[in-house]
């Protein structure tokens, strides 16, 4: 086997003409053997981020981390964009580590899953009062019906877990009743059509964090716990962020994506690590919909991404968005 000698590699020169996220000058301390297998503090890929290093054992890009303070809102698409943890990697924290197991939207458009990353048109909208841009209606009954033979197969899954789980898991029980809410609205409730989108997302986001508490339970905890063979290949789930070595160690077990952020003043004395190649973050505004909704909707947090009531924010909102006419709080339109 291939052996490993340490040699010291100015971080610089190997950026070369590669722009850096607040780039600082350091040294690190790397083999850059591709052919070594790579451990779990070892970076297939890594990049500078202000003051830290981000490197990854089992992904060949870096997402830009969500170090800044957090102003949580639905964007144009009424996603959360970078802080949707459907659509980008979030800060591992423990009240929901099930988040890196969300699955990541799939390349190919046939698979029948990336029906949960789909965006409403108007086409998908039945009016039901000739067409007018706020009258009410509801989503198309094909596009129904598809999320709803998604849904079915995972409450089976469910319910086969419920049956051999010691006990229940209080977390999937919640987000199953929610996405039972949110088919249940879309398939019951006339609404504007603004309304039948965020419905839409609205039961997109609980169906796969539903699906990536399920996996968390009965695959990758059981790897990270020793109960079941270490993975040998990595999922295609979105992975988390983390500056906590255990949970590099178990995602790594686990066959999950995970990326390592430590201080760059890490790297300023002698360290074993592997990294093979240094990359350019991926910035979300690249690849996500970051634009503000027209009219802008307000902010349901605001705080950094590892305060657990962020969240708890998006799934408070969620459950609480759909509110009609008080007829208790004024008088009525006929005086």
């Amino acid at each position: 086997m291939q052996r490993c000698h340490r040699r010291s590699i100015n971080i610089s020169s190997l950026l070369g003409e590669i722009p850096t996220v607040g780039f600082r000058s350091s040294t690190t301390y790397s083999c850059r053997f591709p052919t070594v297998p790579l451990g779990p503090f070892d970076g297939r890929v890594a990049a500078v981020v202000t003051d830290f290093v981000c490197r990854t054992p089992n992904q060949d890009r870096i997402f830009l981390p969500p170090i800044q303070k957090r102003e949580v809102h639905l964007r144009a698409d009424l996603r959360y964009g970078p802080d949707d943890p459907s659509l980008w990697p979030q800060p591992w924290i423990e009240g929901y580590c099930h988040l890196g197991a969300i699955p990541r939207k799939p390349d190919d458009p046939n698979d029948s899953l990336s029906i949960m990353w789909w965006n409403p048109t108007r086409d998908d909208f039945k009016s039901f009062d000739g067409g007018l841009v706020d009258g009410l209606g509801e989503l198309s009954r094909s596009r129904l019906f598809s999320l709803k033979a998604l849904m079915m197969v995972l409450e089976s899954r469910i319910e086969d877990y419920r049956k051999t789980a010691p006990k229940p898991n209080n977390l999937l029980l919640s987000l199953l009743k929610a996405m039972q809410d949110a088919y249940i609205h879309l398939a019951s409730l006339k609404t504007t059509f603004f309304e039948m989108r965020f419905g839409v997302t609205e039961f997109q986001r609980y169906y796969v964090e539903l699906r990536g508490c399920l996996d968390y339970l009965e695959l990758y905890k059981p790897r990270m716990d020793g109960q079941k063979p270490a993975a040998e290949t990595v999922a295609n789930c979105v992975g988390a962020f983390t500056n906590i070595a255990r949970v590099v160690q178990d995602f790594h077990t686990a066959g999950l994506p995970i990326w390592f952020l430590q201080p760059t003043t890490i790297w300023d004395s002698p360290c074993e690590c592997n990294i093979v190649e240094i990359v350019t973050p991926l910035n979300p505004s690249d690849i996500l919909c970051v634009s503000q909704h027209d009219p802008p909707i307000p902010p349901i947090f605001c705080g950094y991404a590892t305060n657990p009531n962020r969240h708890a924010a998006i799934h408070s909102y969620s459950r609480t968005w759909l509110v009609f006419k008080d007829p208790f709080g004024g008088k009525s339109s006929n005086g």
